[in-house]
């Protein structure tokens, strides 16, 4: 199917001058920073070796001039294949092509990240090009797209015939297999991306590029495609460039003005209730390693897990690096048992009352008597951004909130128990983009306008900011709860009134 302008920013086409002044656009290739691309090492020839010139970025239709002052010519530098790449194998397929003058980012040409993880990620892709569109027909000149699934590697040397002399090893751990319903990757879609799209913490998109179009059997219904598995070139690729391909590193400065951008309940934002607090075991470790939250002047909600670990009880709790409130006794639920998912509820007395001026004690909610829960219900994760500086900003661990909904409820095998509750999330972030505030609360808002409510803690179940929430619903525990602090305090203090 054809694809629309802006659709895949960094698609570029990969060209050769003839003498006549026409260009033969025979390869694909993906953007990656504005002056260098990935494409496929046997796109460094033609059927005579000649080596390829140019590049044109930012256009989906090289037939017409309809999108050319979108459209961006621009001479190639270097072609730069894999050291290890050899013509008569169909190992190493992957080069590098260093522009001659930097790409200018606009609302039609964008870089794409590379996916870094061994792991191919699930569901459909995308393969994008100019090749055929079916077997023995002409170029496409307008750009298209198909949507592609991996399969596993016995499936796919059923599929293809290994040419020994070719491929002696067999199939390699830096290639894999895709097949479409309909259609796959042709003749002059070589070097071109197969990717996916994810989402960072503010909803922009950033194509992902997970391998690079090798080669494949004839491009008719059924036929299968092999790709270059990008996250094994990582460490070479980096080299090459003298760029760092991590994740934050590709998602932040210099940010592109056309990036898409899409609605996502992942937020950037604060607590302005200030009742998330983090635990400490010295005074150097960070706020992010567990959280808790405050539910009165003196005692604070976490998970067992979190101070039971083999370093021990925390020694404070944090708000911020400056302000450390000693701990004084730690509590743990009765019911947990070490390394299980349920009862994982602690509470934490510090020895000081906390200013409650300043911050705000969350409410627990108690389904028994206040129902079930409303809608909008969040959990706190935190960006994982190294700090240090990029271009004289600082980069830090951000607060974020994600937003869940309650009657979207996933099953649960295994835990034998009713407090544990797991809720669908399925949001296509960034691999690593955010990290789970294990400790913290879920709650209802941070709207400093709304009464607070805590819902239950974070569960260790939860895997990631974009997969399923996994939560021990505080309700079992209320009792227990209310055993520890009004048993030890003189004024009445229920949390069921």
């Amino acid at each position: 199917m054809s694809a629309f302008r802006g659709e895949f920013q960094h698609m570029v086409a990969i060209g050769w001058t003839r003498s006549n002044g026409s260009i033969d656009y025979l390869c694909g290739g993906s953007l990656i920073t504005n002056d260098f691309i990935i494409t496929a090492a046997h796109c460094g020839g033609d059927s005579e070796n000649i080596p390829p010139d140019t590049v044109r970025i930012g256009d989906t239709d090289l037939g017409s001039p309809e999108d050319d002052e979108f459209a961006q010519q621009i001479a190639i530098a270097r072609f730069i294949s894999h050291p290890q790449y050899r013509g008569s194998r169909r190992y190493f397929d992957i080069a590098i092509v260093q522009l001659k003058d930097p790409a200018t980012y606009s609302s039609a040409v964008c870089n794409a990240c590379l996916w870094r993880e061994l792991e191919i990620p699930s569901g459909p892709m995308d393969a994008v090009g100019f090749g055929a569109t079916g077997f023995a027909e002409a170029l496409s000149p307008t750009l298209q797209r198909a949507e592609l699934n991996t399969i596993d590697m016995t499936n796919c040397s059923k599929r293809i015939t290994l040419n020994r002399r070719q491929m002696p090893d067999g199939f390699r751990t830096d290639q894999f297999c895709a097949v479409g319903n309909s259609m796959d990757t042709c003749e002059g879609d070589s070097g071109g991306p197969i990717g996916v799209k994810r989402l960072d913490v503010k909803g922009y998109v950033f194509p992902l590029v997970v391998g690079v179009v090798s080669f494949g059997t004839p491009c008719t219904v059924g036929s299968t495609g092999v790709y270059s598995k990008v996250s094994e070139y990582v460490d070479w690729i980096e080299q090459v460039t003298n760029t760092s391909f991590d994740y934050t590193e590709c998602t932040t400065l210099p940010r592109c003005s056309g990036r898409v951008r899409q609605e996502s309940p992942v937020n950037l934002g604060s607590n302005f209730a200030l009742n998330r607090f983090g635990l400490l075991w010295d005074n150097v470790t960070t706020l992010y390693e567990c959280g808790a939250t405050l539910i009165d002047y003196q005692y604070f909600l976490t998970s067992a897990s979190c101070v039971t670990s083999s370093k021990g009880y925390p020694r404070y709790v944090a708000h911020s690096g400056t302000v450390l409130i000693t701990v004084g006794d730690v509590y743990v639920s009765p019911k947990y048992r070490l390394c299980k998912p349920e009862n994982n509820i602690a509470l934490i007395k510090v020895a000081k009352f906390v200013n409650t001026r300043m911050f705000r004690p969350a409410c627990l909610w108690n389904r028994n008597i206040d129902g079930v829960w409303p809608s909008g219900l969040q959990f706190s994760a935190y960006d994982t951004r190294p700090e240090h500086e990029i271009h004289s900003r600082p980069r830090v661990n951000t607060t974020i909130f994600v937003d869940v909904e309650p009657e979207h409820e996933c099953g649960i095998t295994g835990t034998g128990t009713n407090d544990v509750v797991c809720f669908k999330n399925n949001v296509n972030l960034i691999p690593g983009t955010c990290t789970m505030d294990y400790g913290a609360a879920v709650i209802n808002s941070t709207n400093p306008r709304m009464p607070m409510f805590a819902y239950g803690v974070v569960s260790t179940l939860s895997k990631g900011c974009g997969l399923d929430l996994y939560m021990n619903d505080i309700t079992p525990h209320i009792e227990w709860i209310e055993s520890i602090i009004v048993h030890r305090r003189n004024k009445f203090l229920v949390f069921t009134n």
